[in-house]
C-alpha cells in the first residue's frame, strides 16, 4: 500500500513539474497573411492576430487583401519583408498603380528616415540606390534645373508641377527659384542607373519601386532603455544590439 501511495505522489509531482515547465515554453511561432501572399510573423502582426503574436509596435493593417503600414502618418503598401536581413519594402499607396500620376499620400523625405526618428526603423538599406523624388510647383515654366520631369495630371496653365530627382538628400528652398516651391517629397529605392534628367516614365518606375528600410526590435528596445543602438558586428549591417555601458 505504501508503495502505491508513493507511486501516486511521484506521478502527481512529475505532472506538476512537467506542467510548470511547459508553461515556461515560448508560444508557438505565429504566422498570418492578408491575401497578398506576404507572410506576416514576428515581430509584425495584424490587428486580429492573437495577442501573443507579434509586437504591438510593429502592427500592420489588412485592407482589400493588401498589407498596409502606417509610417509617420502616411499609408504604404508592404511589398516585401525579409526576416533574414531585417528589411521591409514600402510603396506609397498613391503610387501603387502602374502609370498613376499623383503626389505621395504623405510627404516623406529620405532625410527623415536617415535621422532615425523612429527607433523601430533605424535606417535605409542601401545608400547607393536611394533617391529622393522632390515635387516642385512653379508659376513659371522657365525654371532651369528643377523642371526635370513634368507631372502631367497636376500641371495647369498657371501652375507647373515637376519632379526633381536627387540622391538621398532633399531639395531645400535655396535650391529652387523664387517662382517655385517644394510641395512634397518621396523616398525611392531604384537599382537602375538614373540619368541626370530622367523622363517622367522613369519617375513613375521609381515611384512604384518604393523604398527599403531596416527594422529592428533590438534597436527600439535599446533606445527605450536610454541606451545607444549599434551594429552587432562589422559584418551584420542590419542586426543591432545595445551599446555597452561604461
Amino acid at each position: 500500500m505504501e508503495k502505491l501511495v508513493s507511486a501516486l505522489v511521484f506521478l502527481l509531482l512529475f505532472s506538476f513539474i512537467n506542467g510548470a515547465e511547459s508553461r515556461k515554453d515560448p508560444p508557438p511561432i505565429c504566422s498570418s497573411s492578408c491575401g497578398d501572399s506576404l507572410e506576416i510573423r514576428y515581430p509584425f502582426r495584424l490587428p486580429n492576430d492573437p495577442f501573443t503574436c507579434g509586437d504591438p509596435g510593429f502592427e500592420l493593417r489588412c485592407e482589400n487583401n493588401k498589407t498596409i503600414m502606417n509610417f509617420h502618418g502616411g499609408l504604404y503598401y508592404v511589398k516585401g519583408i525579409s526576416y533574414d536581413d531585417h528589411t521591409i519594402q514600402l510603396v506609397d499607396v498613391n503610387f501603387s498603380d502602374d502609370g498613376k500620376c499623383s503626389l505621395p499620400n504623405r510627404s516623406l523625405s529620405t532625410d527623415e528616415i536617415l535621422m532615425a526618428i523612429d527607433d523601430r526603423y533605424p535606417g535605409l538599406v542601401n545608400f547607393t540606390y536611394s533617391y529622393t523624388l522632390n515635387y516642385v510647383r512653379c508659376s513659371d515654366s522657365s525654371v532651369g534645373s528643377v523642371n526635370n520631369s513634368m507631372v502631367p495630371c497636376l500641371t495647369r496653365n498657371s501652375s507647373h508641377v515637376y519632379v526633381n530627382v536627387t540622391n538621398w538628400s532633399s531639395l531645400t528652398s535655396y535650391d529652387v527659384p523664387k517662382t517655385c516651391k517644394v510641395i512634397a517629397m518621396a523616398p525611392a529605392f531604384y537599382e537602375e542607373s538614373v540619368p541626370v534628367n530622367p523622363s517622367y516614365e522613369t519617375v513613375l518606375k521609381m515611384q512604384q519601386s518604393g523604398f527599403q528600410m531596416v527594422w529592428s526590435v533590438e534597436c527600439r528596445d535599446c533606445r527605450a532603455k536610454g541606451r545607444g543602438c549599434v551594429y552587432k558586428s562589422a559584418d551584420t549591417t542590419f542586426l543591432f544590439e545595445c551599446e555597452k555601458e561604461n
